[in-house]
């Protein structure tokens, strides 16, 4: 990953075991990243949130009070830069309920816990290297769901209508600002 992007990077840690955070800031720091902070539970984390902006949030699923799925579709909800920003979604089992838990609250990207260095790293460069346009309805905020590896569809458009849709470059825009 190119060092200056990294250097642009907010980093929030929404994590159950404090030295699991310790250990992902101490990673992520020497990658220079311009701020990591870690949460204790969603209230410092709603607290930390109103003194600085984070362009990236790791989420597990064991995070206090809410839990990981409630704070990351209240992430999705918020009228800030925070709303469009990947969420990577920590799980400890993979298992399907878990995964579509993660992917129905708008995480951008689902990883088993506990993380190497080296897989953080990875997952953060997938996490940006691979947005996906992001959606805004009434019943779903978060990065479009369906994920193909096939060629682009050239036939005529199935849904009605594409609204609350944001693309890509409107996103990176947002995270960029």
């Amino acid at each position: 990953m190119h060092a200056g992007l990294l250097q642009s990077f907010s980093v929030m840690l929404a994590l159950s075991n404090e030295q699991t955070a310790e250990a992902m800031k101490a990673v992520l720091m020497q990658q220079r990243m311009r701020r990591v902070s870690s949460a204790l539970d969603n209230r410092d984390a709603v607290s930390q949130m109103q003194d600085h902006h984070y362009n990236m949030i790791i989420i597990e699923e064991g995070f206090p009070d809410l839990g990981a799925a409630d704070f990351c579709r209240f992430l999705r909800l918020t009228n800030t830069v925070m709303s469009v920003a990947p969420i990577i979604y920590g799980i400890h089992a993979a298992d399907k309920t878990r995964v579509l838990a993660g992917r129905d609250a708008g995480a951008s990207k689902i990883v088993l816990m506990p993380l190497t260095g080296n897989s953080l790293l990875g997952t953060l460069q997938a996490a940006v290297r691979e947005i996906r346009p992001f959606i805004q309805t009434p019943s779903f905020n978060g990065p479009d769901r369906r994920i193909t590896k096939s060629k682009p569809y050239n036939g005529p458009e199935r849904r009605k209508e594409q609204q609350g849709l944001m693309t890509v470059n409107q996103q990176k825009h947002i995270l960029a600002g």
